[in-house]
């Protein structure tokens, strides 16, 4: 059952006033719920806070978040949680009002229930024509102007391809409509650099982390097309899908190889967990 709560009430309205609506004008974050565990809780709450004082929003409390959400998840064993903060009711016009009252939205919704063999076989990707938008005030930060990836995403309705790549206006390799993309070639993993563009994911960065444990070497770089079609291995990450290896990327097949699988094995979600009611 889906629930939402704006600013800690109970409702599916907002102010066609508000400046997410009118403009984007704001951030967002889904978590994974998971019998009362929200996992990566600080690293989610870290991006929301370096995105607001980029964008020059008010943060708010954690606590604030945190009671919302044990609002909405009683009952709940599974569940989606989606943050979004936007500047709030403003005028017309792009100039930002002197005085910010941001909106607070909190969403439950059901479970992203995603094939098993999703994980352990791979899934198939096209490349998109949609290409990324390049602003590197804006490259990393989870805002809500996704108009891109609805864009991209709507390319393909074959149910057997679950992800789409984008590229940038230089033909370099950015990221999923809704993953985050690596690369392994003789061992070495790889990454598409996200300083002009994409978002900075979650489990992204937990890899980054957790290779560097492994002492497999990670190279944050451009990657064309043509750089990736000549790849070992190809894996995608996101905060609920976790980890997918990639089997096929357009006619290019690939298998799921041993460095994705080394990760895989050594990723431990409790490591994140953050128990609700536990502040």
């Amino acid at each position: 059952m889906n629930r939402i709560l704006i600013n800690g009430i109970s409702t599916s309205s907002i102010d066609s006033r508000d400046r997410g609506f009118q403009y984007g004008d704001g951030l967002f974050e889904t978590l994974l719920y998971v019998r009362g565990k929200i996992f990566f809780w600080q690293q989610h709450m870290q991006r929301l806070t370096t995105g607001c004082e980029r964008l020059g929003l008010p943060v708010v409390d954690e606590a604030q978040w945190l009671a919302d959400i044990e609002q909405l998840s009683l009952g709940a064993d599974k569940a989606v949680i989606k943050l979004m903060l936007t500047r709030g009711i403003g005028g017309r016009g792009y100039k930002l009002p002197e005085a910010v009252d941001t909106t607070r939205i909190t969403a439950r919704y059901d479970f992203v229930d995603y094939p098993l063999e999703n994980t352990e076989q791979g899934v198939q990707t096209i490349i998109c024509k949609t290409p990324v938008s390049v602003n590197a005030s804006l490259a990393g930060l989870k805002h809500i102007n996704r108009l891109d990836n609805v864009l991209a995403r709507n390319e393909w309705s074959d149910p057997d391809i679950m992800e789409g790549l984008m590229m940038d206006d230089r033909g370099n390799i950015i990221e999923g409509t809704m993953t985050n993309v690596f690369c392994v070639k003789d061992n070495v993993v790889y990454t598409p650099r996200l300083d002009r563009a994409g978002i900075d994911g979650i489990i992204r960065n937990e890899i980054i982390r957790l290779a560097g444990e492994q002492e497999i070497v990670v190279k944050q770089e451009d990657i064309s097309v043509n750089d990736l079609q000549e790849m070992d291995e190809v894996f995608l990450t996101n905060s609920l899908a976790i980890i997918w290896p990639v089997i096929k990327i357009n006619n290019r097949v690939f298998v799921k190889g041993e460095v994705t699988a080394r990760l895989m094995s050594v990723f431990n979600m409790d490591e994140g967990a953050y128990i609700v009611g536990a502040y």
